[in-house]
């Protein structure tokens, strides 16, 4: 593999684990799921 391939390479993988990270935080702050999608109700019901 050569330089360029590599770097690349590495961006990709950053890009994807930075959208990983993210959802997980929000997921934590309980920002993540379909809370404005038309099925929330039926699928989180609230409590």
């Amino acid at each position: 593999m050569n330089l360029p391939t590599i770097l690349i390479g590495l961006l990709i993988l950053a890009i994807f684990v930075a959208i990983i990270v993210q959802q997980v935080r929000k997921k934590k702050r309980g920002e993540g799921g379909c809370s404005g999608c038309a099925g929330s109700d039926f699928y989180q019901p609230k409590q």
